[in-house]
């Protein structure tokens, strides 16, 4: 029996899925400065979000990846970017939790941050979609 429940066990190195942004090719439209930082005790990313588009976007948010020294993913964390809507050809700050790692001891040696959703505001008679 004993054996039976060890089989069920994943191994270490947890399989989760790798989340990916929603609408690949987010580079075309966004720019992103940022740095790690840490605020109120936690770990966080903070800079500026920039809409390099001629269309104003809203419901934006952004995936944060905690990396390890060989740009393995350790975690991921999906956050809003305050304040959208965003004209066109704006920019925005914000600060995102970066995500926590719970693979003890290891700690992220970076991060990486990406446009994880975005929507395209159109005039009063449309409705929003992705580019």
């Amino acid at each position: 029996m004993a054996l039976a429940l060890c089989a069920l066990i994943p191994a270490a190195g947890w399989s989760q899925q790798i989340i990916e942004p929603h609408q690949p090719g987010w580079e075309r439209w966004f720019k992103l400065d940022w740095e790690a930082g840490e605020w109120r005790g936690h770990p966080v990313v903070k800079g500026y979000l920039y809409n390099a588009s001629p269309k104003t976007v809203g419901d934006v948010q952004l995936l944060v990846d905690a990396l390890d020294a060989g740009g393995g993913i350790l975690a991921q964390k999906v956050s809003w970017a305050a304040g959208s809507p965003m004209a066109p050809f704006s920019r925005r700050y914000f600060v995102a939790d970066a995500p926590l790692v719970d693979i003890a001891p290891q700690q992220p040696a970076s991060y990486r941050v990406s446009v994880y959703s975005y929507s395209e505001i159109l005039g009063p008679r449309g409705r929003g979609r992705g580019f």
